[in-house]
């Protein structure tokens, strides 16, 4: 018995070293995932490690005529114990459904990079009823008409998150994604081809909904991970175009994004609406039931569902309910500070060209000499974004905003000035002739991976954290709506910039936004991780006699709330 029960905890101990490992590297038991793809692949590792000790094992279960299907029982118990009590799951699943638009939000803004190089260069002249072509000008336009409708469409998801929901907004948003693409796909004119972008320029506005809906939905240990599933999504967008344009031509990429579409609104239908939405519209029971769904547990409820009522109670006492009321409701520092410093961190986050590479991608690797072909550059560059936002994901889960944002901006500022300075020595130079011509190239991937690593997930990630409750929607919308701009006038004015500051002088230009970032988020980016939405907006507030209560804990935050009653009695719901 001695001997068994020492087996036992060897093996076993490898299973705890083995999960305290995915434990730092997912937390809060989101590691689960990774435990159910390697059940298959961990077991036949362990029986190559621990072989002699298995071997042991075995002969010692022989010995005591101890059945197979007791040793497995032994192991399933521990990892389906797991699954059964994990309490995130739901959550989890409403992320990546809510997060199937962002894979839209990518394939839009990666388009432009497959579709410009075609047009222009009459690949698709082959297979084509009806050439299209188009100068270098009606390019720009083509490119920045996929952004010239986002702030529109943010401003739209502002106002309609507030007043029909956020998973309301969220299928919306799919219409004109579907409606876009499929004009796209149909076109055989540039007009129609400019409409087709303008539709689902739209659409990639509304989607800045997603962000709040899974910033309600999720808890303050796994809020910064969910959230950064977004950008992931969109790289992976971003891979599957890139990839997608290398096989097919551009108007079977646009239908194969149009179905994307489709299976969102289908898989959208099925998810609750956000339960801090349903408080504040009075729906308490809705509210109660949609919490529960998603934390599969009711008793562990009462204490989140007493936040949500409580900043639910403050939303519908102090909401604006007239333009007047909401200037003055505006001149309030939770409003106005959150406000400038996402609109002063996105004001670098596009100066620092992030996406001009993303929208022109084929054509500046071509410049810098990436291969004679753009399009497998990008297709590598693809899958480094979405590798690194793999990795971003994670490292916000570990550590604060401020350290991912400072380190990201330096790494992106360094990069682009090593390609900046080796452009401005061998401009001169033939691009086939220049010595050790890896070097931009090199410098290029380390920017793209350092801006999945912070610079790009940061902004959008906290526009559904800084706003409080009562305008999160319409200034989650506003400020959306002009970092799109920001956007649309960053890929509009890209060719002027070449032509006037050149290839070098624009690399400059990024580099020093870049360090500029790196700056204001040392100095002005609140830390938001691990902290309550509710805490975050108590963050911003001042008291009567002008004390911060950034500092205190949620126990004293919500204490002598009468609300906690409330969530007591949902519970026999």
């Amino acid at each position: 018995m001695y001997y068994k029960l020492h087996m036992r905890q060897h093996l076993f101990s490898k299973i705890e070293k083995f999960k305290v490992f995915c434990g730092f590297i997912f937390a809060n038991d989101s590691y689960i995932l990774f435990y159910l793809i390697s059940f298959s692949m961990k077991t036949l590792v362990k029986l190559y490690v621990n072989r002699n000790i298995f071997e042991k094992m075995v002969s010692y279960v022989i010995q005591t005529e101890i059945s197979e299907s007791n040793v497995f029982a032994m192991k399933k118990d521990v990892y389906f114990d797991k699954i059964r009590n994990w309490k995130s799951y739901r959550t989890v699943v409403a992320t990546f459904i809510t997060h199937l638009n962002s894979i839209n939000v990518g394939m839009c803004q990666g388009y432009s990079a497959v579709l410009l190089p075609q047009l222009i260069s009459n690949l698709n002249a082959k297979t084509d009823d009806t050439i299209i072509t188009v100068n270098n000008n009606e390019a720009s336009w083509i490119a920045g008409f996929g952004v010239l409708l986002n702030p529109i469409g943010a401003l739209l998801s502002g106002l309609l998150i507030d007043m029909m929901g956020r998973k309301t907004t969220i299928c919306y948003t799919t219409l004109p994604f579907f409606f876009g693409w499929t004009t796209i796909g149909l076109s055989n004119d540039v007009y129609t081809l400019c409409i087709g972008r303008f539709i689902s320029g739209l659409a990639i506005g509304m989607s800045s909904c997603c962000y709040v809906y899974v910033a309600e939905i999720s808890t303050p240990s796994n809020r910064g991970f969910l959230s950064a599933i977004g950008p992931i999504f969109v790289s992976l967008g971003v891979l599957i175009v890139y990839s997608l344009g290398y096989i097919i031509n551009w108007k079977m990429i646009a239908f194969v994004c149009a179905a994307t579409a489709v299976i969102t609104f289908a898989c959208t239908l099925f998810l609750p609406e956000s339960p801090s939405w349903l408080a504040t519209n009075g729906s308490l029971n809705e509210a109660t039931k949609a919490l529960i769904w998603f934390r599969k547990d009711q008793a562990s409820t009462d204490s989140e569902l007493a936040d949500i009522l409580e900043a639910a109670k403050i939303s519908r006492n102090s909401k604006p309910r007239s333009l007047k009321e909401m200037f003055f409701y505006c001149k309030r520092g939770a409003v106005w500070k959150p406000f400038v410093i996402l609109l002063t961190f996105f004001l670098f986050q596009e100066l620092s060209g992030i996406y001009v590479i993303l929208y022109y991608s084929v054509d500046f690797f071509r410049i810098i000499g990436a291969f004679n072909d753009g399009f497998v550059f990008s297709i590598l560059v693809g899958m480094l974004r979405f590798l690194t936002s793999i990795v971003g994901a994670v490292c916000i889960q570990q550590f604060s905003r401020k350290f991912m944002a400072t380190n990201s901006g330096v790494l992106m500022a360094l990069s682009m000035a090593a390609a900046a300075t080796y452009e401005y020595c061998y401009s001169t130079i033939q691009v086939d002739q220049r010595p050790m011509s890896w070097i931009p190239l090199v410098s290029i991937l380390v920017n793209v991976s350092a801006s999945m690593l912070g610079m790009l997930q940061l902004p959008w990630l906290m526009v559904g954290e800084l706003f409080p409750l009562a305008v999160r929607g319409i200034m989650g919308g506003i400020v959306s709506s002009l970092a799109y701009l920001f956007i649309f006038l960053s890929v509009k004015f890209y060719p002027t910039l070449i032509e006037t500051l050149r290839i070098d002088g624009t690399m400059w230009l990024f580099s020093g936004a870049s360090i500029l970032a790196a700056i204001f988020a040392l100095c002005y980016l609140p830390e938001t991780k691990d902290k309550s939405l509710f805490q975050i907006e108590r963050a911003f507030a001042k008291s009567e006699s002008g004390e911060s209560k950034e500092n205190l804990p949620s126990s004293i935050i919500t204490q002598n709330i009468p609300t906690i009653s409330v969530s007591v009695e949902r519970r026999e719901v």
